[in-house]
């Protein structure tokens, strides 16, 4: 997978493996890669390896129930793809959920995943600026503007509950930021496997919007998968989601997001209020003197903070360099798998290091 799995050292990626594979399946995952095949294909590929055509094809669809690969139907034949740990199997186990699951995500992605999540140099999601940040003159690409991304959908939507909030109630630390659970919305590939295992359910284009509405209110974060066309939005929030609790760790968060805007504070508007301060979810934002300053290597973009100015010393500016995201999915795998190396790995644990004292080192690794 361009994604990428590695080993932790305390082996709990194997355990959460043991989870979503037989032994069996396993090696026949071996068989797939991000791009879908037809299972006549993969088969033919396993079987000298002793797997049998006419159990394979049953062996892939016990696969696709559990959410450990992707099943994509159409035309005459179904076929068959991986799908990353995150986004994908993970978010995957939204019906079947259980505590002991979510505590080993949550210490792999501290172990091992979390790292190996930052080191891929084209992100796998991007960050879209909230509806309510954007002002009327803005120049904003349809890829960031959540309206036009829902409005332009050529096919169904539905929304699923949130699995990380899900599992924080679980481990008995329930989600601060909103009582919805709700939040997740799935198009296309997501939308279709998420409907045939009934992991949720459909929602007009209407539902959605007002869904999204919500979200912004509540000051969640809008991360979507980082193609033109994705595939989930997702409503985050600092306390829950994995991905921005791994960025919130680390000194400069706002390098390691495929983002297209900063915020930036007017002082002569700011009163000092220090609602900002509170809803930014990632403490980019401080009191100095009483006017909000704004550390641009923390901020990532969400524009979370606009809406909650009320003097409207807050906007979002354009970054210099824009993040264009690849059109399609298997443009987005692509694009990873070039970019990714184990240099690249390197580079982005010195970019965070180098930040960082040496005990938030050792609590970022675990140890």
């Amino acid at each position: 997978m361009p994604v990428g799995y590695p080993a932790a050292r305390s082996g709990v990626e194997l355990r959460i493996l043991k989870n979503l594979f037989t032994p069996d399946e396993a090696w026949l995952a071996t068989f797939l890669t991000h791009r879908f095949e037809p299972a006549g294909t993969i088969c033919k590929s396993a079987e000298p390896f002793g797997f049998c055509s006419d159990t394979c094809t049953g062996m892939l669809d016990s696969m696709a129930g559990k959410g450990a690969i992707l099943k994509k139907e159409g035309g005459r034949v179904a076929r068959y793809a991986l799908v990353p740990f995150v986004i994908g199997m993970f978010e995957f186990q939204v019906n079947h959920l259980t505590p002991a699951f979510y505590k080993d995500t949550a210490q792999y992605f501290q172990e091992a995943y979390g790292l190996e999540y930052l080191s891929t140099p084209r992100p796998q999601m991007r960050v879209i600026p909230i509806e309510q940040s954007i002002t009327d003159d803005a120049q904003v690409a349809t890829y960031d503007e959540i309206r036009q991304i829902i409005e332009q959908t050529d096919g169904k939507i539905g929304v699923a509950e949130c699995i990380c909030r899900k599992g924080m109630d679980l481990i008995g630390q329930p989600c601060r930021k909103t009582d919805r659970r709700e939040v997740c919305l799935g198009f296309r590939d997501y939308f279709d496997t998420y409907q045939r295992e009934g992991w949720f359910r459909e929602i007009s284009k209407k539902e959605a919007l007002e869904n999204l509405a919500q979200s912004e209110q509540e000051g969640l974060v809008l991360q979507a998968t980082n193609e033109q066309y994705p595939q989930a939005v997702c409503a985050c929030c600092s306390c829950c989601c994995g991905i921005l609790r791994t960025l919130q760790s680390i000194p400069n968060p706002g390098d390691f997001v495929a983002a297209n805007y900063r915020c930036r504070a007017d002082s002569d508007k700011c009163v000092g209020c220090g609602i900002c301060v509170d809803r930014c979810p990632m403490g980019a934002i401080s009191l100095s003197d009483k006017k909000a300053v704004i550390d641009p290597k923390r901020c990532i973009g969400c524009g979370v903070c606009v809406p909650a100015c009320k003097p409207g010393a807050l906007s979002l500016e354009k970054r210099k360099v824009p993040a264009i995201p690849p059109e399609t999915t298997e443009d987005l795998y692509e694009a990873i798998k070039a970019e990714k190396s184990r240099w690249a790995k390197a580079k982005t644990a010195l970019k965070i290091l180098r930040h960082m004292h040496l005990k938030d080192i050792r609590a970022l690794m675990g140890i």
